[in-house]
């Protein structure tokens, strides 16, 4: 046996089938592991000022990346861009939103969302620093 590294292309669709097989053996009538995508970008005029990207697995929405250029921060724009990825996945089926956070980034604005922390992990990257797991409810949530 060896281990070598492989492109993240190649290698998805060589070791997705192990963990389907793995999945199917379990008996728990688990639904498609199939992932929907969502990229939405906010404009003024023709300039680009943020956006948002997340996909969604089995009804859990995860916000990768999430922000708007500096000049518009502070307008609504990212809790607009929150609010259409969450509208987004909600009518494909999401329950729950999840993301992670750090503590120079964004936390208290996803709280002002209706995200709660339900992990953390203290002194990343740097000492003092922290790294924050969110996760929001949108069965029951509406926009603050």
């Amino acid at each position: 046996m060896h281990i070598q590294e492989l492109s993240v292309d190649d290698h998805i669709p060589q070791i997705k089938p192990f963990m389907d097989q793995f999945n199917s053996n379990q008996e728990l009538a688990l639904p498609p592991y199939d992932r929907a995508h969502f990229s939405l970008a906010a404009y003024e005029g023709e300039q680009y000022i943020g956006g948002v990207v997340g996909s969604m697995v089995w009804g859990l929405l995860y916000i990768q990346l999430l922000a708007v250029d500096h000049v518009y921060r502070g307008k609504g724009i990212g809790a607009d861009l929150l609010q259409a990825i969450e509208d987004q996945a909600r009518q494909q089926g999401a329950k729950v939103s999840e993301l992670t956070t750090m503590s120079w980034q964004a936390p208290h604005f996803y709280m002002k969302y209706g995200y709660t922390i339900f992990g953390e992990i203290h002194d990343i990257p740097i000492e003092g620093q922290t790294k924050y797991y969110m996760k929001k409810n949108l069965l029951s949530s509406t926009q603050s």
